[in-house]
């Protein structure tokens, strides 16, 4: 016992290193795995429209907000009200002659209500959902007989398209041009934009942009269908862009949508000056450094860039993918951000001079904003002696971690300690994500050992959320451990397995990381300021999409996981305006995907949490049972 004990505490420190220096494999590279992402394809997509109510006192004492409502189409139609006491509101519609109907009339809609608990506090939401209307633009007004000031008025009509809105660059730095760009996408022939603005809001307060398809605004050429509207120089902080284009469609009916957008643009902290300097450090690792000059303190930066050599032919040949959390080096006025390369990789590839970086890029480590990138830097290796016993013939997972605990056996798969290594203290992981007010997995579902990691009502980036796992196993005392989450502790496990030795390496048994309704490519409700803790850039569609480009295929491979979805009726009210079906609440079934990992399938009749219309799928007792069984620890 005494000897297990010392083994046990000796685990945590052993795991509190330097982050690990993370590589892939070419077929990562030529796959895109492990690039940026291109702007568009990380667009926020919405067939719905949201429109502020701002409230004025009139005549007989009561409040009364009045606004516009496009109805696109024939047939189905959706609206909501969103505010403080909404339920205690009233909808008119302005029919013939100026006479104003109850909405439940004009439409046939009938009127529910939900509250939104936890995740919009003091909300309420009141929903009504017509099965035929007709196509026209209505007036409508909304009256509260108590003091109000604001709420919103959500509407979604015909499927036939939608309003998809992007940023135009991950470098979201304040002296870089960046743009909000828009298209509207339609099945049918393409409707007319009459309407497209930006309303743009700043920690200081908002302005409004004007969307233009001129070929002026990074929008593009002149007259295709791509409006942009350029940010004001120098603007920085966390921004909220809510994009609002309206027209008439093809068949000649008025059509609104809107697009909520949050991103932050950092002050520029650092620059690449076009200089690496290639180190033999022993007989397997070089330290590649690349310069930069410093333009604020030191701190951690997250660094990534491409290998590339040449074949037998001349031809360019990618070597692999590098990547590093780190601190940077001061040298004088300058800084060395050190990668470092395993020679195997260029053994594998058969490659030789002249060699280059391309793709080298700097990023915030708790944003994933790019700082700085470059396409090309020019890279002279020193001498390779020959090593004994020949060149490498296999990946081996030293190579994809920069770990010296496992130099010979070959892997397809992540980090794994020699089995020979027996942990001391294996444990199963329990995990919560984003915002969450406590305990959510039944404890009846799982069998020790375990723990529960709890951090109750905060917003982490992953890579907070991923040293607070770390810290929490070393807390601990855990010499293995495990991963069973939910929502984002899915990625900030996966983080921590790229990024950071820890006891997650050394877990055994058939699964590392099981998780479920897991955001992997995001959700639009993270760009909701309002929303719960407030925005998470790491899980808006454009943000995860970056992070997810330094996520490699060997650390994806050790994720199971499992989307749901509601049985038919909209989980939640209010976000069932903003995703896309299938979803459970809160993340689209095609933004739980996790390429390069297991999916264990699409289960519906689960929402993603409490006071949803489905249970919760965290409450699953035949799915925690199996993940119970399945889990390394």
């Amino acid at each position: 016992m005494r000897n297990l004990l010392f083994l046990a505490l000796a685990a945590g420190p052993a795991f509190a290193q330097a982050p690990r220096s993370v590589a892939a494999p070419p077929a990562d590279v030529l796959d895109g795995v492990v690039r940026l992402p291109a702007p568009e394809t990380t667009a926020t997509r919405s067939r719905a429209s949201l429109a502020p109510l701002a409230f004025t006192r009139v005549a007989d004492g009561a409040w009364r907000a009045e606004t516009t409502l496009a109805v696109d189409a024939d047939g189905p139609l959706a609206l909501a009200l969103l505010g403080e006491g909404a339920d205690a509101w009233t909808i008119e519609v302005e029919g013939e002659r100026g006479r104003w109907i109850p909405v439940e009339g004009a439409f046939t809609a009938p009127r529910r209500v939900q509250d939104l608990g936890d995740e919009l506090p003091g909300l309420v939401v009141v929903r009504h959902d017509a099965r035929v209307a007709r196509r026209g633009r209505y007036g409508l007004r909304v009256e509260s007989k108590r003091a109000a000031a604001s709420g919103w008025l959500l509407a979604r009509g015909s499927a036939d398209f939608d309003l998809a809105a992007w940023v135009s660059t991950p470098v979201l730095v304040a002296d870089e041009p960046i743009a909000i760009l828009a298209r509207v996408a339609s099945t049918t022939a393409a409707p007319r934009v009459d309407s497209a603005r930006v309303v743009l809001g700043t920690e200081t307060g908002a302005r409004v942009l004007a969307l233009a398809d001129d070929g002026e605004h990074a929008d593009g050429a002149r007259g295709d269908g791509l409006f942009g509207a350029l940010l004001p120089r120098g603007l920085s902080g966390r921004l909220r862009a809510r994009v609002e284009v309206g027209g008439v469609t093809a068949g000649g009916a008025p059509f609104d949508r809107s697009v909520q957008l949050a991103f932050p643009v950092l002050e520029r902290r650092v620059v690449l000056d076009g200089r690496v300097e290639a180190r033999a450090e022993d007989e397997l690792r070089l330290e590649l450094a690349l310069g930069a000059f410093p333009l604020g303190p030191a701190a951690k930066l997250h660094v990534s860039a491409e290998v590339w050599g040449s074949d037998a032919r001349g031809a360019p040949v990618p070597v692999c993918w590098l990547s590093r959390q780190l601190e940077p080096r001061v040298d004088g006025a300058r800084w060395e951000l050190a990668l470092e390369l395993d020679r195997r990789w260029i053994e594998l590839a058969d490659a030789r001079a002249p060699f280059e970086l391309r793709g080298a890029r700097v990023q915030d480590p708790d944003t994933e904003v790019v700082y700085d990138r470059l396409a090309t830097l020019e890279l002279a290796l020193p001498p390779l002696a020959a090593r004994a016993g020949g060149p490498a013939r296999s990946i081996v997972p030293a190579m994809l971690t920069g770990s010296a605990s496992a130099l010979t056996a070959p892997s397809n798969a992540g980090p794994h300690l020699p089995a020979t290594l027996a942990p001391a203290f294996p444990a199963l992981m329990l995990v919560h994500g984003y915002c969450s007010s406590g305990s959510i997995w039944p404890a009846a579902d799982f069998t020790a050992p375990k723990l529960e990691f709890l951090d109750a009502n905060q917003n982490r980036s992953h890579d907070q959320f991923a040293q607070l796992l770390l810290q929490r196993a070393t807390q601990a005392n855990l010499g293995s451990f495990g991963v069973v989450a939910h929502s984002q502790g899915g990625c900030a496990a996966l983080h921590l397995l790229t990024y950071y030795p820890s006891p997650l390496d050394a877990a055994t048994g058939p699964r590392r990381i099981q998780s479920v309704a897991t955001p992997y490519q995001g959700t639009p409700l993270a760009s909701l300021g309002s929303f719960a803790c407030g925005v998470n850039n790491d899980m808006t569609p454009a943000g995860s999409a970056t992070w997810l480009a330094g996520i490699p295929t060997w650390a994806r491979n050790e994720v199971w996981f499992w989307t749901t979805a509601n049985s038919g009726s909209a989980c939640n009210f209010l976000t069932d305006f903003l995703l896309t079906n299938p979803e459970d609440g809160t993340v689209e079934r095609f933004r739980g995907d996790l390429p390069g990992a297991h999916s264990m399938g699409h289960v519906p009749g689960w929402c993603h949490t409490t006071g949803m219309s489905n249970p919760a799928n965290y409450t699953d007792h035949a799915r925690n049972a199996a993940m119970n069984a399945a889990a390394a620890r």
